[in-house]
């Protein structure tokens, strides 16, 4: 190579890497964010369409499991921090989507919760008969009509002593089939409780919250929170249903119900029980309009407090001994927070922002130093080697020293990895004991 040519080389190379860095996030520094791919491209890679992630979950071992939601298939997937590298582990059953179903059990097993693919458009019918909320009798027709003659999501467990084998796209995933806890509908949110063994859920679109004994391997229907349909969110096209459940030390389970009020499930009583607290949100009482935002995520810290978030994008602590919701402020415009997660700083770390819109990471100091703050959209820069920015993202774990695991959620999905720093992240993190 002459001198003209290595100078030539020199120019074209500075000129993409300054081409480049139209990708750097200006609001955090570049060398925290990283991304990897769904395995290896053109070998094991999930192909598009079937990888966007909507469930993440750090294992006791360390490792970090995802599956996906697609168009034709669910796959589960682990990140093996010894490699550093993505492995897909098999397709889930006829899952077509996982969606926040994904928790694990005392044994160390998976327990993963199929349906159909939440994030797959809703085909909407544009002309209809007129009358008195029509539009909401005709939205609920076409919420439904997917789950025609639809037999119904299947529990799974999947033991981790299957993760040495990596499996290409065609192969299935080991998974014990636990049958089908809700007829014609799909798993929207699991809750384990290991000392009693009893799995909780929720089902979409019927909104049914079911229990089911892992003993026993069956399943009971206890009733759903939500008295009438609505659609407030989380999407402008799907039925306003709540997606966490949390499992409190006195056994009760608890998430969100008709009008934002918190309802928990009395594993004495074995029913659903309304209680005075409201999510906060945007109630629109002078409108001739009926609807409330619902639960997306529940997290809490080492300390026992009890952070949630709504689809109208709130923030508020609950204080369930006093019967208190503290709203805890909005931090974005948009409406939802799509994902939220305890970071190795005291803060809580959340995704937030509609669908079709740039989703931003947006943090909360749980100690009160700092309030909330805008890290910005999500961008990776490796140029001259690779660049990403992304924009949906469904699901949030932290690993056990501390790196943020963040489930991109469009066609061609990447799981992203953040790395908070900071004076609290001396030391590393352990996430059953968070400080």
């Amino acid at each position: 190579m002459n001198r003209t040519t290595s100078s030539l080389l020199t120019i074209l190379l500075l000129a993409a890497t300054a081409q480049a860095q139209k990708w750097i996030n200006p609001n955090f520094d570049a060398h925290r964010l990283d991304f990897r791919t769904l395995g290896y491209p053109d070998v094991t890679e999930i192909e598009a369409d079937n990888s966007p992630i909507t469930a993440l979950i750090t294992a006791r071992n360390g490792r970090v499991y995802g599956a996906t939601s697609g168009k034709t298939a669910s796959f589960l997937f682990l990140y093996e921090r010894a490699i550093n590298k993505v492995r897909p582990l098999g397709r889930i059953g006829d899952a077509k989507g996982v969606h926040h179903a994904l928790v694990q059990d005392s044994d160390g097993s998976l327990l993963i919760g199929g349906g159909l693919n939440m994030l797959a458009p809703a085909p909407l019918t544009q002309k209809f008969p007129g009358g008195f909320r029509a539009i909401e009798e005709q939205l609920w027709k076409d919420v439904v009509a997917p789950y025609t003659n639809y037999p119904g999501g299947h529990l799974y467990r999947y033991d981790s002593a299957a993760d040495k084998v990596t499996r290409l796209t065609s192969e299935p995933c080991p998974v014990e089939d636990l049958g089908v806890p809700v007829r014609g509908d799909s798993i929207y949110a699991l809750a384990l409780d290991a000392k009693s063994r009893q799995l909780y859920g929720i089902s979409y679109p019927h909104a049914r919250f079911f229990v089911f004994d892992l003993e026993t391997k069956k399943s009971r229907d206890i009733g759903s929170p939500l008295d009438r349909q609505v659609y407030s969110g989380p999407e402008r096209t799907w039925r306003s249903v709540p997606r966490a459940l949390h499992v409190a030390a006195n056994g009760r389970v608890y998430t969100s119900g008709e009008d934002g009020r918190i309802v928990y499930f009395d594993p004495a009583s074995q029913k659903l029980v309304r209680t005075t607290m409201q999510i906060p949100g945007e109630y629109w009482e002078a409108w001739n309009y009926h609807g409330y935002p619902v639960v997306e995520q529940w997290v809490f810290d080492a300390k026992g407090n009890l952070f949630g978030t709504t689809s109208d994008g709130y923030l508020f602590q609950m204080r369930a001994d006093r019967e208190q919701i503290v709203n805890l402020g909005k931090p974005r415009i948009h409406r939802r927070v799509r994902a939220s997660v305890l970071g190795p700083d005291d803060r809580l770390y959340m995704i937030c922002g509609e669908f079709e819109d740039a989703c931003k990471l947006i943090s909360y100091d749980t100690t009160g130093r700092e309030g909330f703050r805008d890290w910005g959209v999500l961008t990776v820069d490796r140029s001259p080697y690779y660049a990403k920015r992304a924009y949906q993202f469904d699901a949030m774990t932290a690993g056990i020293d501390g790196t943020l695991f963040i489930g991109e959620s469009d066609r061609r999905a990447c799981l992203f990895l953040f790395f908070p720093g900071g004076k609290h992240f001396e030391g590393g993190f352990n996430p059953a004991n968070p400080r």
